[in-house]
């Protein structure tokens, strides 16, 4: 009896699989992200993989799936302004933005780049935050501050020292600040000066935003402590909440009740519910609009909301981020 060359007709099963996946006799199922103004007429049409909200002037998108795709920056009209080749990027600000290639060992290389592509401060880092007011977190790759991060300003030196296990980006003066690491990690507030203002007692802390911060007391998931302090420390909305966000337009996303009954709400500053319970994802207000999604099942339920909690550009992209310069990224599922 004949013995069957299996891996022979397995090549042949996918070679006849590619062919009519080229030939458009399959079409595959992939996310595609494009830009839209506030009437939800397309800007750029679908195209990306991935795009970031406009920042500075400049897009941030990546063309290619995660694993091999590639970040670069576009113009607000589409064009090629920096090329893709990078492996992650920040926003830009000020006109700098911070990118990362991974070397031969996947070691992450930070550096920071201007509206042109041009490396600015000839210097590398070892992680790098956007800037934001006038100061960028990075990491440092010098020896005796490795894994370390501190602060640049806008010429490449640092403002403050590379000190702390993890920081975030400044906002309204604050940057959170973390003490230890993993599990035992707490986090608190410094200023400008790298001084510490609040003491680091807190699991997740949030930027400050409208005067108020998002903090969360235990490392638990499970449990509703996430509140709001102001920027004395001193506690503003009780911690009560399952996850809490920033704080903007005069309105805050909180989730209320546990992580299989809940859902996202709006509080305002005191604490009362200006948009009622029953989105399954909600981020803060931009530009008088908030991306949120509608039901918890995937699919083409994520639009805007205006601050009356109203769906003004309706439940069906499947994904979506702020408006920033009068557009903002969603994601559609097309096929290719």
């Amino acid at each position: 009896m004949r013995k069957t060359n299996k891996n022979g007709i397995k090549i042949i099963i996918l070679s006849l699989l590619f062919a009519f996946i080229m030939s458009g006799c399959i079409k595959i199922p992939v996310e595609l992200y494009g830009y839209i103004d506030k009437d939800g007429d397309w800007v750029i049409e679908p195209y990306y993989h991935m795009a970031l909200p406009c920042s500075d002037g400049m897009l941030a998108v990546r063309a290619g799936e995660t694993e091999y795709g590639k970040w670069g920056f576009i113009t607000k009209e589409g064009n090629v302004a920096v090329a893709l080749v990078y492996d992650a990027v920040g926003l830009f600000n000020n006109g700098l933005a911070p990118v990362m290639q991974l070397d031969d060992d996947d070691n992450e290389v930070w550096w920071f780049i201007d509206k042109s592509g041009n490396d600015v401060f000839n210097k590398k880092f070892g992680g790098a935050l956007s800037f934001s007011e006038g100061l960028a977190a990075v990491k440092s790759n010098e020896e005796d501050t490795d894994d370390y991060w501190g602060f640049i300003n806008q010429k490449g030196e640092w403002a403050i020292e590379p000190t702390f296990p993890e920081v975030s980006s400044f906002s309204e003066g604050m940057a959170m600040y973390l003490e230890g690491v993993g599990s035992a990690g707490v986090a608190g507030y410094i200023n400008t000066e790298g001084e510490i203002v609040i003491e680091a007692r807190y699991t997740y802390a949030r930027n400050f935003s409208e005067g108020y911060a998002a903090i969360k007391l235990s490392p638990d998931t499970e449990v509703q402590d996430w509140g709001y302090i102001d920027k004395d420390g001193n506690i503003i909305i009780d911690f009560s909440y399952g996850f809490g966000k920033q704080f903007s337009e005069g309105l805050a996303p909180v989730f209320i009740g546990d992580n299989l009954n809940g859902s996202w709400a709006y509080i305002d500053s005191s604490n009362k519910i200006q948009i009622p319970p029953g989105l399954s994802e909600a981020f803060s207000f931009s530009e008088g609009l908030a991306a949120i999604q509608t039901t918890f099942d995937a699919g083409t339920n994520w639009g805007f909301i205006d601050t009356n909690g109203k769906l003004v550009l309706g439940g069906k992209f499947s994904a979506a981020s702020d408006f920033n310069e009068g557009i903002a990224p969603v994601g559609v599922i097309a096929d290719r």
